[in-house]
């Protein structure tokens, strides 16, 4: 019987239920064609598929007009029932909505400037004040694992191979440029040859280097004679504007010490190594409406764009 009942909820049109629900309130099949703005003979069919499938007469139709069986009042009150409860639908889901709180956990990778996954974040804020917001700077490496072992809720990275079991969806594309400080020797000049920066000492990033960034320098012969080496971006800046030597940096990132006259871009726009960044998450997480609302905010601010 459970079984039967089961298949029964399965294979059930449940648009039938909402039109039995206005031939039943309406009192009949040619005032519920009215209201439904649907011709008689198509209410006629559905009404007598929903009697074929629960196996019973819901209605009389005769001379003396329209009336419900005792199980077609019966299957009435239900829709009835089912009704109200779709109706309270929105008001409760925006209740849930309004009320969400919880953590959203986001990896980073260092100094990622990206004006759309900041206004998206401010929105989320914005609409659900109670959630609490969590960034961590770490590589792009550390970011997957993280993922994988459901650390955090998402990462935001450039990534070398995409993982069959992580989802990536593309953020922007980062361009990276070399820079030198505003004291060294090459400040003000501009070369349309990398190569011609290959004997000059560099100032390398480590685990942090995408690895187009790292096929780029390579290609070119630049970052073989070694001045200074930091891990995160802010620390290889400091040192760029110390004059210890020629860093890579994200283009965005370097933009207001360009600005202020603190570093300088030594190649031309045509041809600059850039990598994707992506907003990851692990399919298999459990699910957070938290963790969502966000996704969607940032899914809206780049569809806006």
């Amino acid at each position: 019987m459970a079984k039967n009942i089961a298949s029964f909820s399965r294979n059930l049109d449940w648009n039938l239920l909402k039109t039995f629900h206005e031939i039943a309130r309406c009192g009949g099949i040619s005032r519920a064609s009215r209201t439904l703005s649907r011709k008689q003979p198509a209410l006629s069919q559905a009404l007598q598929r929903l009697e074929s499938q629960l196996g019973v007469k819901l209605c009389e139709r005769g001379p003396r007009g329209f009336a419900l069986t005792d199980e077609g009042m019966l299957v009435a009150d239900t829709c009835g029932s089912l009704n109200g409860l779709v109706q309270q639908l929105p008001k409760k889901v925006a209740n849930v909505t309004d009320d969400v709180a919880g953590r959203v956990s986001i990896q980073v990778v260092s100094c990622l400037v990206c004006d759309h996954l900041d206004s998206a974040i401010s929105r989320f804020h914005g609409s659900h004040p109670k959630a609490e917001i969590i960034i961590d700077i770490k590589t792009w490496e550390q970011v997957a694992g993280a993922l994988l072992r459901d650390e955090i809720d998402i990462g935001v990275a450039p990534a070398s191979a995409l993982r069959s079991d992580l989802k990536y969806d593309f953020l922007f594309e980062e361009v990276h440029r070399p820079y030198v400080g505003s004291a060294h020797r090459l400040f003000g000049r501009t070369f349309d040859d990398p190569g011609a920066l290959a004997g000059e000492a560099f100032i390398l990033t480590g685990a942090d280097e995408p690895g187009a960034l790292t096929e780029y320098r390579t290609r070119h012969g630049l970052g073989r004679v070694v001045a200074g080496l930091s891990e995160h971006l802010d620390g290889a800046k400091r040192l760029t504007m110390l004059n210890v030597g020629i860093c890579f940096l994200p283009e965005r990132f370097a933009e207001p010490d360009v600005q202020a006259g603190r570093l300088w871009p030594l190649i031309e726009e045509i041809e600059r190594p850039s990598t994707p960044v992506f907003i990851i998450t692990n399919p298999r997480a459990p699910k957070k409406l938290a963790r969502q609302l966000l996704l969607s905010e940032i899914s809206g601010s780049l569809e806006s764009h």
